[in-house]
């Protein structure tokens, strides 16, 4: 159950966060799950990183490139 968050508490897990506290730390305080914290602070969900099997880009090929230099 995502419990209630006045503004004032939603701007300090913000700023927490933005400082970098671990969202899952923060949801154990306020008493929710991560998950939830997250729906409830309005983050951006992650998306996965298509590799090069399902794009043909190779995502590290810049790193090799400067090891080969």
């Amino acid at each position: 159950m995502i419990p209630y968050l006045d503004g004032d508490q939603i701007r300090e897990l913000r700023e927490a966060l933005r400082l970098g506290a671990e969202l899952n730390f923060l949801a154990g305080k306020v008493g929710c799950t991560a998950d939830e914290l997250a729906k409830l602070l309005d983050l951006p969900k992650p998306k996965p990183v298509r590799g090069d099997v399902e794009t043909g880009v190779d995502l590290w090929s810049v790193d090799r490139a400067k090891e080969v230099l």
